[in-house]
């Protein structure tokens, strides 16, 4: 999958319209949900430190609740963003390839080049969706282990 990075426009992102390569999408909201994921996870250990030394008034349960569940409300949020991300990258992907064969099919161009840059954004465009299940799939599991906290 050589080639030309092409540039995803994601209004809002770093000013308005201004574009974002798809890896750098990928990249800040994997980061994003890892630090979530992170931090419910420090917050599960806390709780769990409490409940098992020294005898927690309510307050401090209830206070290590909250942050608990506000933790998992930022790592469920974190990769709902991952997801529509590289729905939205596969979608642009898919809408480059098929400008791409439009202009191949009317002999615009180098026809092979239209070709070939087809071929890639439709490659792209599956390993955005391919990202996008591994995102469900990883929110899938972490909503399993919330349910054990």
């Amino acid at each position: 999958m050589g080639g030309m990075m092409c540039p995803l426009v994601v209004p809002g992102s770093r000013g308005k319209g201004e574009a974002m390569d798809t890896e750098d999408v990928t990249r800040r909201a994997a980061g994003r949900a890892e630090e979530a994921a992170r931090r419910s996870s420090q917050l599960a250990e806390r709780l769990q430190e409490i409940k098992g030394g020294r005898k927690p008034g309510p307050e401090d349960a209830r206070r290590a609740r909250e942050h608990a569940e506000h933790a998992h409300e930022l790592a469920r949020q974190a990769h709902e963003r991952a997801v529509a991300g590289h729905e939205r990258a596969a979608e642009a992907h898919e809408r480059s390839a098929a400008l791409h064969d439009w202009a191949a099919d009317r002999g615009v161009g180098d026809v092979e080049a239209h070709r070939r840059e087809a071929q890639e954004h439709r490659e792209h465009a599956a390993a955005g969706r391919l990202a996008a299940a591994e995102d469900r799939r990883a929110a899938a599991e972490e909503a399993r282990r919330d349910d054990g906290v």
